[in-house]
């Protein structure tokens, strides 16, 4: 399986946001302030929100960024059919032509109905 993962958890402003093999690590561990609606995903423990750029558009890597109250790059939404979508803009959490391999940063994209590169699993973690 893989997760999304700050590169090397490396808690700094312009990090990447990639897909790596899951393991459990602070690096992989995010929360959401709710499930319905718009709300920032916040690596645990730390200040840092996952970050979709400026200006948002096809193609442009994720980082993570100091988190903001209301910063439109770090408002996100579930849909319906499991993809993680930028508030307002259309655009979505994708795996770069379906590039799974450990290490491939992530980007946003068209948010496209039946696109499997932009559909995620959201789990739990108990601690």
């Amino acid at each position: 399986n893989k997760c999304l993962d700050v590169k090397g958890n490396e808690q700094v402003n312009g990090t990447h946001v990639q897909v790596y093999d899951c393991n459990g690590t602070g690096a992989q561990r995010w929360k959401m302030s709710t499930w319905s609606g718009s709300t920032k995903i916040q690596l645990d423990g730390t200040n840092y929100c996952l970050d979709a750029g400026s200006p948002i558009g096809n193609n442009v890597g994720l980082k993570i960024w100091q988190c903001y109250d209301g910063l439109p790059q770090q408002q996100f939404y579930i849909t319906g059919d499991h993809r993680i979508a930028v508030e307002g803009k259309g655009q979505c959490l994708d795996q770069p032509n379906g590039n799974d391999a450990a290490g491939t940063q992530t980007q946003t994209y068209q948010c496209t109905t039946g696109n499997t590169n932009q559909v995620w699993t959201v789990g739990f973690y108990y601690v």
